[in-house]
């Protein structure tokens, strides 16, 4: 039988484990959205010190620069359809 100082540690180990495990998930989800070693970096600290809000503003503020990206991927892409359209066209009208 476990005394209470054995099953009290098992208990530390495992909300060890857990958070570790947090921890590894956000590092991970943090790459996979594209942050920056820098934003990876200061969301790690600003998790681990609880300080969410801040965290929250630089996720937020990734979101945009992502978006900003998008838009301009966007344009380039109705350029092309664009130009493709009336390479299209023109060709239809020479034979």
């Amino acid at each position: 039988m476990n005394s209470e100082k054995e099953i009290i540690a098992l208990k530390e180990e495992q909300r060890m484990a857990l958070a570790s495990n947090a921890m590894e998930c956000l590092h991970q989800n943090l790459c996979d959205a594209g942050c920056s070693k820098e934003q990876i970096k200061l969301c790690m600290e600003l998790s681990d010190k609880g300080d969410r809000s801040r965290m929250l503003f630089i996720l937020k503020e990734h979101r945009k620069e992502l978006l900003d990206t998008i838009h301009a991927h966007q344009k380039a892409l109705d350029s092309l359809d664009y130009l493709m359209f009336q390479t299209e066209y023109k060709e239809g009208n020479k034979r």
